[in-house]
C-alpha cells in the first residue's frame, strides 16, 4: 500500500493570520502613509544627533576628569591657572556647542512649517479629504487621525533631539556656570522640556493655519510669522512666569543674587534697605564705593531667578505652549463643526 509523503499529506486549515497589535491600521496608517518620508527623515536625524551627543559628552566628561576641572567649578575667567585650564576647555568643547544650540531654535518652526501647515491644507487645496469623510469616516474623526499621529511623532523626535543636547550641555554648563549662562536664548531654548512644547506648538499653529487658509503656501508662510511671534512673546514672558527672589546686600558694591542667577533687575539701596535711584555720576570717580557711600548708597538688591530654577521654569514655559496648543485645537474642532464643506 502507498503512503502519501508527509509533505504531500493533505494540510490543516491554515490559520487566519496574527495581526500585530502595533500594526497601524485605517486612518492611522494612511496619515502615517502620508508623511512617512518627513517621519523617517525626522528619527533618522534625531537618531544621529543623540549618538553624536553621546559621543561629544563622554568627551567633555574625559577632558573633566584628566584635567581635574571639578575644582574650577564656579571659577570666572579671567586670570589664573583654573582660568586658562577653564578656557582651554570653553574653546575645545563649549565653542563647538553653540552653533547646533542655535540651531535648535529653527527646530520648532521646522515642524510647523513642513509637518503642521501642509497636513491639513493639502487636502483642502486639493479636495481628496472629501473621499476620506465619505467612508463612513466623520470629518472630526479625520481630524484626530490627521492631528494626532504627527503629535506623536513630533513629541518622540524633538523630545529625542531636546534630550540628547541636555546630555550634551550639561557637563558644560554645571563647570562654567555663570561663564555660560543657562537663562540666555541659547542653551536655554535648545535643552530641556520647552523644546517639546515649542514644536507641539508651533506644529498646532500651522495645522490651525491650514485649516483656516486652506492653501498650503499660504499656510506654511503664516505659521513662520506667527510661530516666530509666539516664541517672541514666550521670551519676554519668561522671567514672570515663576515668582521671583529678592535679596539685598549691605557694605557692598557686588550683586545681591548669588553666582549664576538671572537677574532680572538690581540697584543701590540705602541703610534702611530701601530701594534707590543709582548714581551715574559715581561712575566717573576715582573711588566708586567711597562715592556711594557719601550720597547714601550702602548696599545692592536683586530681583533674580536662582540657577535651581532652570528645570521648573522649563516646565512651567512647557505647559504654557501645551495649553495655548489645546486651545488652537479646540479652534480646529470648532471651525470644523462650524464649516460643514
Amino acid at each position: 500500500m502507498s503512503t502519501f509523503p508527509v509533505s504531500s499529506r493533505p494540510s490543516a486549515r491554515p490559520s487566519a493570520p496574527v495581526r500585530s497589535a502595533l500594526r497601524l491600521r485605517g486612518l492611522t496608517w494612511l496619515v502615517w502613509r502620508q508623511n512617512r518620508l518627513a517621519f523617517w527623515i525626522g528619527l533618522t536625524v534625531a537618531a544621529a544627533v543623540a549618538a553624536y551627543a553621546i559621543v561629544r559628552h563622554q568627551e567633555m566628561a574625559t577632558a573633566i576628569a584628566q584635567g581635574h576641572l571639578d575644582a574650577c567649578r564656579g571659577t570666572r575667567i579671567g586670570a589664573g591657572d583654573c582660568s586658562n585650564r577653564l578656557m582651554a576647555f570653553t574653546q575645545t568643547h563649549q565653542f563647538p556647542m553653540r552653533r547646533p544650540l542655535q540651531a535648535m531654535l529653527a527646530l520648532p518652526l521646522v515642524f510647523g512649517i513642513f509637518l503642521g501647515g501642509p497636513q491639513l491644507a493639502q487636502e483642502l487645496e486639493s479636495g481628496t479629504y472629501r473621499t476620506v469623510c465619505t467612508q463612513s469616516v466623520t470629518r472630526l474623526r479625520w481630524f484626530a487621525a490627521k492631528l494626532l499621529v504627527p503629535v506623536a511623532m513630533t513629541v518622540l523626535i524633538s523630545g529625542t533631539i531636546a534630550a540628547a543636547m541636555t546630555w550634551w550641555w550639561q557637563p558644560a554648563g554645571d563647570l562654567l556656570g555663570e561663564s555660560f549662562p543657562w537663562w540666555q536664548w541659547y542653551p536655554y531654548d535648545g535643552i530641556g522640556p520647552v523644546v517639546v512644547g515649542l514644536s507641539v506648538l508651533s506644529l498646532l499653529i500651522g495645522v490651525t493655519a491650514g485649516l483656516i487658509l486652506r492653501r498650503t503656501v499660504l499656510a506654511m508662510g503664516a505659521t513662520v510669522v506667527v510661530s516666530a511671534g509666539a516664541m517672541y512673546l514666550l521670551e519676554t514672558v519668561r522671567g514672570r512666569l515663576l515668582p521671583t527672589t529678592f535679596a539685598t546686600v549691605q557694605h557692598t558694591t557686588d550683586s545681591a543674587a548669588p553666582a549664576n542667577a538671572w537677574v532680572l533687575s538690581e540697584g543701590p539701596v540705602d541703610a534702611a534697605g530701601r530701594r534707590v535711584p543709582d548714581l551715574l555720576a559715581c561712575y566717573a570717580s576715582d573711588d566708586y564705593s567711597k562715592c556711594l557711600v557719601q550720597h547714601g548708597r550702602t548696599g545692592r538688591w536683586a530681583e533674580f531667578h536662582p540657577s535651581s530654577q532652570l528645570w521648573p521654569l522649563q516646565w512651567a514655559e512647557t505647559g504654557l505652549c501645551l495649553l495655548s496648543a489645546a486651545a488652537l485645537a479646540g479652534l480646529c474642532v470648532w471651525w470644523i463643526r462650524r464649516r460643514p464643506a
